[in-house]
């Protein structure tokens, strides 16, 4: 009889563990539903991709109140040309229009998240005026954004044109 009774104590104690486990998640669950903090959802890559969308608006129409929120203060911001700017320099050429931008077409956006930041790797096609000579071109590019105060800031730009 008393081994009858350590078989139904053996035999029963995968159910208590899941009867644990189901109340911890229970429990997580209200605690989660009640507003306790935790790590923030994956980043939204349809969010970023908007906002990558509506940057090129703003540098088109060279609009520097529309860009500004887009932009992180630390912003590095590296063209085609090897030449890097921050937040503030990239902000005032586009304001002066030294170069104006005509056109910047999506040819290709891959965003992915990375560690809370979403980068971005894409292809534009370019029709941009300097200098008054107007050039079209294709170039390949890779940036970063970061979420802060619910929205969405690029802090990394580099781009390569193509041949």
């Amino acid at each position: 009889m008393a081994h009858t009774r350590q078989l139904a104590a053996v035999s029963n104690a995968p159910s208590r563990w899941i009867r644990a486990l189901g109340l911890a998640l229970a429990l997580g669950s209200v605690t989660l539903a009640t507003g306790c903090k935790t790590m923030d959802a994956a980043p939204s890559l349809k969010d970023v991709e908007a906002v990558e969308r509506a940057r090129f608006q703003a540098w088109i129409h060279a609009d520097t109140a529309a860009m500004r929120p887009m932009l992180g203060d630390e912003l590095v911001y590296c063209h085609s040309t090897g030449q890097c700017q921050n937040k503030e320099q990239i902000i005032a050429a586009i304001g002066a229009r030294e170069t104006i931008y005509h056109k910047m077409d999506v040819v290709e956006m891959k965003p992915r998240a990375v560690a809370g930041a979403v980068v971005i790797n894409g292809k534009l096609s370019i029709q941009a005026e300097a200098g008054g000579q107007v050039s079209t071109f294709q170039g390949i590019y890779t940036d970063v954004y970061v979420k802060r105060d619910g929205r969405w800031q690029m802090v990394s730009w580099q781009s390569t044109r193509l041949p």
